[in-house]
């Protein structure tokens, strides 16, 4: 329940950061898709679980918004929107099948006359019935709860029949992992074909921003404070905490991006747990980690959509892997304080999720 009331408080926010401006002409979406593809086995264990192919129904609820507000110009008119997607996960019996909502914005890539390129990227929430149990499901070692992050990634083509009336189809990718929250997590990678029709409740016109140049983003620094818990293994059932604390500094290249360098700093209770005898226990010197970092940010009004790539610099713990990735969101509250949702992961394995709060300090151009 605690992970849905912040997932609507969220979308809430969503929301109210898009709706700033007057009331304009928007175009409300309602897109159908069917996916069907295959589980991608990035682990051995993975290959013996999956038996069968993976099917799929998503329904999109979007805005077109009008071509007058500002931020629909820079970004050359995205739709963002509300999805809902129902598949199956490549096992029937073992590993059930997923219901996700999550919040979605769709790039434009390309348009032409009457066809138009997008990329979809979407982060949400997915509940999966049968995961990890130790008695009754104890071969699903790739999901360990019943909530969990879902994550989607769409390239799509569209073609309008008429000005309400359009077909698209497309390939996609989605991610579903708790973070290591429970063990065990290796997660599920899939990738999919897919095909579907969208219907417009206004007719659709072509759009060409009006921008010609905008202002390069501001630069700045941020300091970030997240906090997870994670279970080192399913045979010990404590949850172990950890932290990281984040410093940036990010370079604005146009109106939209920053790209910038930074150094991690982590605190891992987890660090060395998981054996059997779970002895000795790890120091707490032994517990932190240092990494560098590059960034980059996609700004969004108040929004961010992060991605890091790190490598472990300093520690006494060997890490997992020796480079890791960060994607998340960032939200703005004010001038000064911004919130993070990430995932902190090792080449495709989830660390843990991290929430937190930063404080950035903006150098303004001249």
């Amino acid at each position: 329940m605690k992970n849905w009331i912040i997932f609507i408080l969220s979308l809430l926010a969503f929301k109210h950061s898009f709706g700033q401006e007057s009331k304009k002409q928007d175009i409300i979406t309602a897109t159908l898709r069917y996916h069907y593809g295959v589980v991608l086995p990035h682990h051995k264990s993975i290959s013996y679980l999956v038996n069968d192919q993976v099917s799929a129904i998503e329904l999109n609820i979007g805005l077109l918004p009008d071509k007058n507000r500002k931020w629909a110009q820079l970004y050359n008119q995205p739709e963002i929107g509300l999805g809902f997607y129902h598949g199956s996960l490549g096992n029937k019996e073992i590993l059930g099948s997923t219901n996700a909502i999550f919040p979605y914005i769709n790039f434009k890539l390309k348009e032409f006359s009457s066809f138009k390129f997008e990329l979809q990227t979407g982060i949400g929430v997915a509940h999966t019935k049968k995961h990890f149990d130790p008695v009754n499901n104890y071969t699903n070692i790739a999901i360990g709860s019943k909530f969990n992050a879902f994550f989607k990634l769409l390239i799509n083509s569209k073609y309008y029949i008429n000005p309400q009336w359009s077909i698209n189809g497309g390939v996609g990718f989605q991610h579903i992992s708790n973070g290591s929250v429970n063990t065990p997590n290796k997660g599920l990678n899939i990738a999919t074909g897919n095909i579907g029709v969208q219907y417009n409740f206004k007719p659709y016109k072509r759009f060409t921003s009006k921008l010609k140049s905008e202002k390069k983003l501001d630069n700045e620094l941020n300091i970030v404070w997240s906090n997870g818990v994670k279970q080192a293994s399913e045979i010990d059932q404590h949850k172990y905490y950890l932290s990281s604390l984040s410093s940036n500094y990010a370079i604005g290249i146009n109106a939209k991006q920053r790209v910038g360098f930074g150094i991690d700093l982590f605190y891992n209770e987890a660090a060395n747990r998981g054996d059997w005898n779970f002895k000795p226990e790890t120091g707490f010197k032994d517990r932190f980690s240092q990494a560098i970092i590059i960034t980059h940010d996609l700004v969004i009004q108040k929004f961010s959509i992060i991605t890091h790539l790190g490598v472990y610099t300093l520690y006494k713990t060997n890490p997992e892997k020796p480079i890791y990735t960060r994607v998340g969101l960032r939200y703005k509250l004010n001038n000064k304080i911004i919130t993070n949702l990430s995932l902190k992961a090792h080449l495709g394995k989830a660390d843990f999720i991290e929430w937190g709060i930063g404080y950035r300090i903006c150098k303004k151009k001249k």
